[in-house]
C-alpha cells in the first residue's frame, strides 16, 4: 500500500493542471487598451505657489484632470481591462470609468513599471548574457553571467572567470535579457475589473487626476518712449513633468484656487541603475587587464569619444516650446474660476513646457510709482525705493479681462535697442481691480530716516523723526511710503498730511527731478 501511494504521488498531473490553468485564464481574461483615441488635459496651478514665484520645474506642485476615450472589444465573462499609457502620477482613487456595459468591480494601479532597475531586479540570481563591444575594432564578445546584487548598490555579476562589477572594464557593456519578467508594464497602467454579460465593443471614458503638472501666465510689457503707456502680451505656459505624453490633446488651464487636499501617492517602481566599481587593489587580475585594454582603446579614439556625449548632454537640456500669435487661448467662466481653453489640439509632451498666446493689448495707461514701507521710529540708512507699475484692469483702459497670476517682464526701447526694465509677479486680478507689479529697486530714488529728538520722562514719551526722500533722476518721481507703528503709538505734529491705504498711514508726494522732500513727525507713545 505504501509503495502504491508513493507511485501515485510521483505521477505528473498534466490534465488537472491544464484544466485549472484554462479555468484561471478564462476567469481573468485580460483586455489591453494601448492608448486613447482622444484625450483632454486640464491643468490646475500649484495651490501653494504665489504669482511672484515661477514654476519649480524640478518639482511641479500642480495637477491635471485627464479625460480619455478608448474603444475596446470585451469578451463575455470577468474581464481585466488594462488602460496602458495613463499618467505616471495618476491618483487611482480619483479615476472614474464610464461606458462599460456592466460597470466596474474594482480598480488597480499597476505600479511595477519596466525600467532598467526593475528589469535587472527581476533577474536577480538568474542567468543573463553580457555583451562587450570594442569601441575601436567593433569586436563583440558574449558570455553567460548571473546577477548577484540588485540595482541599488552597484551591479555585481558572476561569470566563469569570477565576480566583477558591471561597466567597470572600460568597454561598452550591455546586459541581454532572455525575456521581460512577469508583472512589469512598459507604460503606466490602470486596471479595472468588470463582468460582461455578452461580447461587446464599447467606447469607454476614463477620467482621473494626476500630479506632476503646473501652469502660469507670462506677461511681456513694452513701455512707450514717454513712459505713459504700455503694450501687454500674455502667454499661457504649462508644464508636464510626467513620463507620459498626450498627443493632440484638447488642452485648457484653470485659474483660481479650487479646494483640494494633499494626495500621498507612491510613485511607480523603477528608475536607473546605480553602478559602482571596485577599487583596483581588490579587483581580480582579469578586471585589471580588461581596464588597461579599454584605456588604450580610449586613447586611440581621443576626442571622437567625447563628441557623442556632448551631443547627448546638449539634447537633454532642450525644452520644447511652441506658440503662435494666431492661436490665442479663449477665456471662459467655470463657476467662480476662470478657464483658458486652447482652441486647437496640442501635444502636451512629457518632461516639457508648452506656450500658447493668451491675449495682446495695446496702449494701456499706467503710472510708475516708487514705494517703501517703514517703521515710524526706526533709523534707516539710504535705501532704494521699489519701482512699481500700476494700472487699472478696466475695458476703457485697454484691458477689462481676468488676469491669472504669473510673471511679468517689462522692456523699454533706448538708443534703438529693447532693454530690460525689470520683472515681477502678478496676482490673480478680476475685472475692475487695480494691478500693481513691482519690477525692482530704483538706484536713483532713495529714502533715509533719522531720529532728531527723543523724550522719555514722567510727563511725555515721544520721538521726533525726519524722513527724507531724494530723486536723482531727470523726471519727477511719484512716491508712496507706508508708515507702520505699534498699537500704543500715534503719529503727531506731521509736516504734511498723511493718507490711508490698506489700513496704514502713508505719505504720498511727487518729487521733482534732482530734488528732495522731507517729512517730519512725532511718534507719541502711551504710558504703560
Amino acid at each position: 500500500m505504501f509503495c502504491l501511494l508513493v507511485l501515485l504521488l510521483g505521477l505528473p498531473l498534466p490534465a488537472f493542471a491544464q484544466t485549472e490553468q484554462a479555468a484561471s485564464e478564462w476567469a481573468r481574461q485580460v483586455v489591453t487598451s494601448d492608448g486613447p483615441s482622444s484625450v483632454s488635459v486640464t491643468v490646475y496651478r500649484d495651490p501653494r505657489r504665489s504669482g511672484d514665484n515661477g514654476m519649480n520645474l524640478n518639482y511641479l506642485g500642480g495637477y491635471a484632470l485627464i479625460t480619455e476615450q478608448r474603444t475596446v472589444t470585451l469578451p463575455a465573462g470577468e474581464v481585466d481591462l488594462r488602460f496602458e499609457g495613463v499618467a505616471g502620477g495618476i491618483i487611482p482613487q480619483s479615476a472614474i470609468v464610464t461606458g462599460l456595459p456592466d460597470g466596474v468591480i474594482e480598480k488597480n494601479r499597476d505600479a511595477a513599471l519596466l525600467s532598467p532597475s526593475a528589469l535587472l531586479n527581476g533577474y536577480l540570481g538568474r542567468g543573463v548574457t553580457i555583451r562587450r563591444t570594442s569601441a575601436v575594432t567593433g569586436e563583440t564578445d558574449e558570455f553567460d553571467a548571473q546577477i548577484r546584487t540588485d540595482a541599488s548598490g552597484g551591479v555585481v555579476l558572476q561569470t566563469a572567470e569570477g565576480f566583477e562589477a558591471l561597466q567597470c572594464t572600460g568597454l561598452n557593456e550591455t546586459i541581454v535579457y532572455p525575456a521581460i519578467p512577469e508583472g512589469l508594464s512598459a507604460k503606466p497602467t490602470l486596471s479595472v475589473k468588470s463582468r460582461v454579460a455578452k461580447p461587446t465593443r464599447a467606447t469607454v471614458t476614463l477620467s482621473y487626476l494626476a500630479t506632476g503638472f503646473d501652469w502660469q501666465a507670462n506677461y511681456v510689457a513694452d513701455v512707450s518712449a514717454d513712459g505713459q503707456t504700455m503694450n501687454l502680451f500674455s502667454w499661457v505656459t504649462l508644464a508636464n513633468g510626467d513620463e507620459t505624453s498626450f498627443a493632440n490633446a484638447q488642452t485648457q488651464t484653470v485659474a483660481g484656487q479650487p479646494n483640494k487636499g494633499r494626495d500621498n501617492i507612491a510613485r511607480a517602481t523603477g528608475g536607473a541603475i546605480s553602478l559602482r566599481c571596485w577599487p583596483q587593489a581588490t579587483t581580480s587580475d582579469i578586471m585589471v587587464k580588461r581596464f588597461d585594454r579599454a584605456r588604450r582603446e580610449s586613447r586611440m579614439l581621443g576626442k571622437a569619444l567625447l563628441a557623442p556625449m556632448a551631443a547627448m548632454e546638449a539634447e537633454s537640456d532642450m525644452v520644447v516650446v511652441a506658440g503662435s500669435r494666431q492661436v490665442e487661448a479663449k477665456q471662459e467662466d467655470l463657476g467662480d474660476l476662470k478657464l483658458y481653453r486652447i482652441p486647437v489640439p496640442v501635444t502636451v509632451a512629457s518632461q516639457s513646457q508648452k506656450q500658447v498666446a493668451m491675449f495682446e493689448k495695446s496702449v494701456i495707461p499706467f503710472v510708475q510709482i516708487y514705494e517703501a514701507e517703514i517703521w515710524a521710529n526706526d533709523y534707516e540708512e539710504a535705501t532704494p525705493l521699489v519701482t512699481t507699475l500700476r494700472f487699472q484692469n478696466r475695458k476703457r483702459d485697454g484691458l477689462g479681462l481676468a488676469l491669472p497670476a504669473g510673471k511679468l517682464v517689462a522692456f523699454k526701447a533706448a538708443g534703438g535697442e529693447r532693454l530690460l526694465l525689470g520683472e515681477g509677479g502678478v496676482d490673480d486680478k478680476a475685472i475692475g481691480e487695480e494691478v500693481e507689479v513691482s519690477i525692482g529697486e530704483s538706484p536713483l530714488v532713495r529714502y533715509h530716516q533719522k531720529l532728531v529728538e527723543n523724550v522719555d520722562n514722567e510727563d511725555s514719551r515721544w520721538a521726533a523723526m525726519e524722513l527724507t526722500v531724494t530723486n536723482a533722476s531727470r523726471a519727477p518721481a511719484q512716491v508712496e511710503i507706508k508708515i507702520d507703528h505699534q498699537d500704543n503709538e500715534k503719529l503727531r505734529k506731521l509736516s504734511q498730511k498723511l493718507g490711508r491705504k490698506d489700513g496704514k498711514d502713508f505719505w504720498k508726494v511727487t518729487i521733482p527731478a534732482n530734488s528732495e522732500r522731507i517729512l517730519t513727525y512725532r511718534v507719541v507713545r502711551d504710558r504703560p
